[in-house]
């Protein structure tokens, strides 16, 4: 099994917000993002969560919305403990992780690739679109890096936000 090359499946930067209306708003009216998709109360328990290898009990709200070909993601820690909660603790608002579009086929090949190089997983979760997977990747770059391993389901949804058709 060889490590799937990430570098041209950059697809997303995040940022962990504490007021995730106010920065949807910013987005809109200053750069001109027209719709955001919301997703509320996304749980660790419902989507097979975990953090820090143990399962989780974080809560999040998520918006997502496209800036040309970059997936734009906000998302607002609810509560639990979580990545979010600790990146929004030590650091405030802002930038939190950039993502990697792979396809499913490649979820175990990118998580070994990326533990095998040194870079710990610190949260995962799982979705009818995709496994989500965080890496600590920030004493190299400065910020989490995300693995969006995309199912049907998870193309179908990017060819719809991407069109604006949601």
């Amino acid at each position: 099994m060889s490590a799937p090359v990430f570098a041209p499946s950059l697809c997303q930067v995040a940022w962990v917000v504490r007021d995730i209306n106010a920065s949807e708003d910013f987005f809109k009216k200053v750069m001109g993002v027209e719709k955001f998709l919301q997703f509320r109360n996304i749980k660790a328990r419902d989507t097979k969560g975990t953090y820090m290898g143990q399962p989780a009990d974080w809560v999040i709200h998520v918006s997502l919305a496209y800036a040309g070909d970059t997936q734009i993601e906000l998302i607002q820690h609810v509560s639990g403990s979580s990545v979010h909660q600790e990146w929004i603790e030590q650091h405030g608002d802002g930038v939190q992780h950039v993502a990697y579009w792979l396809d499913d086929a490649d979820y175990e090949a990118a998580v070994a690739h990326m533990t095998g190089a040194g870079f710990p997983l610190v949260q995962s979760f799982t979705l009818p679109m995709a496994r989500i997977a965080y890496f600590d990747t920030r004493p190299v770059i400065g910020v989490v890096t995300e693995i969006f391993a995309a199912t049907a389901v998870g193309y179908q949804f990017r060819d719809n936000m991407k069109t604006g058709n949601f």
